[in-house]
């Protein structure tokens, strides 16, 4: 198990606390929580298992756990809190790497490509990971009007639920809209269900809020996969 990093960030007169964990070689996991006052407000977690499998050593890992912990505190030090489900060092959303099957069969690779494969670079790895996961259909949200969101006021996402390639229509899927804040509670302002065209509409209300952050998550969940995007709220 590789040690860990704690970072303490003041923004806007909120204290966040970044923690970047490796969860070890039987659980390989590297897991970034984003806490204020003791709650969770963001996560990142990125399976590291395949690059095991294919080679990468520890210290390669430790580079990785670096780069992630490291992004996280910039993206929170600038304000950015709405970049934390951008895709991290591995490729990933906030979920985690699917294993493939055969260990010469990882990322694409055959078994002459793989007798070379610890002679690879961490980020040649990286980019050979990347290239797989983009070969794979996955859902994706696309969500319109999240540019101009207050505190207090109402809003109106138009969500479409898509492939990933191909951007497919995805019905039936199941969204909905949560408010996270740095001083209230989690709370849900909308949901539905995506239609033919994969397309569903939400709208709410904002809760008001006089000091700290806050964010809208809008969320998708279907049996082909999950996805998620987060928008800032301004005063």
């Amino acid at each position: 198990m590789l040690t860990g990093f704690n970072t303490d960030i003041d923004f806007d007169g909120v204290t966040y606390h970044v923690q970047t964990e490796d969860r070890g070689s039987a659980n390989p996991l590297i897991e970034s929580l984003v806490y204020v006052k003791g709650e969770i407000l963001a996560t990142r977690r990125t399976e590291y298992s395949d690059l095991l499998d294919a080679g990468a050593e520890m210290p390669s890992i430790q580079i990785l756990m670096e780069r992630q912990h490291r992004n996280i505190v910039e993206a929170v030090r600038n304000g950015r809190i709405d970049l934390l489900t951008e895709p991290p060092v591995g490729g990933a959303s906030d979920t985690t790497v699917r294993r493939r099957s055969p260990a010469t069969a990882k990322l694409g690779v055959g078994p002459i490509d793989a007798a070379r494969l610890a002679e690879k670079s961490l980020d040649e790895v990286i980019a050979d990971w990347l290239a797989e996961q983009q070969r794979e259909e996955r859902v994706r949200l696309r969500v319109l009007g999240g540019d101009d969101l207050v505190f207090g006021a109402p809003f109106s996402l138009q969500v479409f639920v898509e492939t990933t390639p191909g951007a497919a229509p995805v019905a039936g899927a199941h969204a909905a809209v949560r408010f996270l804040s740095t001083v209230m509670k989690p709370a849900k302002l909308a949901e539905g269900t995506s239609d033919d065209r994969g397309a569903v509409e939400l709208k709410g209300t904002i809760p008001s809020l006089e000091k700290g952050q806050g964010l809208l998550v809008v969320s998708v969940q279907h049996v082909r996969g999950n996805d998620e995007v987060k928008f800032l709220v301004r005063r």
